[in-house]
């Protein structure tokens, strides 16, 4: 399935992926070099990680992502790339982000990266930015005080966080706080972020062109920035809205 997390082995070869390590002579136990990641694995599994049924079975070769290519080919490649060296571009934090009129292919995308993130048996936390915001509200009403930081520490150090649609949810106080202590934890352990982003309407430059800079506008200049570092200037995808130009079954088939 699409979102269970393969069975890890040591990539050290030192354990049997459980993280523990005996000294038979001595017959002591102890942690293996690959427990901080087995740990981090572990924890992961708590988020919420389920590929949608629409994004399951999206491939390079299957439509619309071939569509999207003749209309966004540079945007394509470059997820084919990261794909390709998904565990590298993991390893090293590298994110991605999609900037786009809706219906252009952003979602696709960003959920081929999850997906081949998932098929590596790397952990990965998929989210909609409303959704996101309504997971940590809802850790202020339990009893553990503790809680709303675990979520936040989980949502940090998970090695990709996947989030569609950041800038939908209104830009209050409590928000751009929250989306700090996300992507400054991210930032600080060199984590992977890809995210989505409609800017439309008045959220536009003179002419209609999409601005990225009215993100920053959204989110503040000190999430903006940090996300600019981790993952680079936007794949603008191009064309018309596919929702509306193609019939159900084209789009899906």
């Amino acid at each position: 399935m699409a979102g269970d997390l393969r069975t890890r082995t040591c990539e050290y070869g030192l354990c049997d992926g459980s993280g523990m390590v005996v000294d038979w002579d001595a017959n002591v136990p102890y942690r293996c070099r690959c427990w901080p990641e087995q740990v981090g694995r572990r924890r992961a599994r708590a988020l919420s990680r389920e590929v949608p049924r629409r994004f399951r079975n999206i491939g390079f070769d299957r439509e619309p992502v071939p569509s999207i290519a003749r209309t966004s080919p540079d945007a394509v490649r470059a997820v084919r790339r990261y794909c390709d060296r998904v565990d590298e571009m993991l390893e090293q934090g590298e994110g991605m982000w999609f900037l786009g009129s809706p219906g252009t292919g952003k979602s696709h995308l960003a959920y081929l990266i999850s997906q081949h993130a998932l098929a590596a048996g790397r952990s990965v936390a998929i989210y909609t930015g409303p959704r996101l915001l309504d997971e940590i509200r809802r850790t202020y009403g339990e009893d553990d005080s503790g809680s709303t930081l675990d979520l936040i520490d989980r949502l940090t150090s998970v090695e990709l966080l996947h989030i569609e649609d950041l800038a939908v949810a209104r830009p209050t106080e409590w928000v751009l706080e929250q989306l700090y202590n996300i992507i400054n934890g991210r930032y600080e352990n060199e984590r992977s972020i890809i995210f989505t982003c409609d800017l439309t309407g008045d959220e536009t430059e003179e002419g209609g062109r999409l601005s990225p800079d009215a993100l920053g506008r959204h989110i503040t200049d000190r999430n903006f920035s940090r996300l600019l570092e981790m993952c680079g200037d936007p794949h603008v995808l191009m064309g018309p809205d596919n929702r509306r130009a193609h019939n159900t079954h084209a789009w899906e088939s």
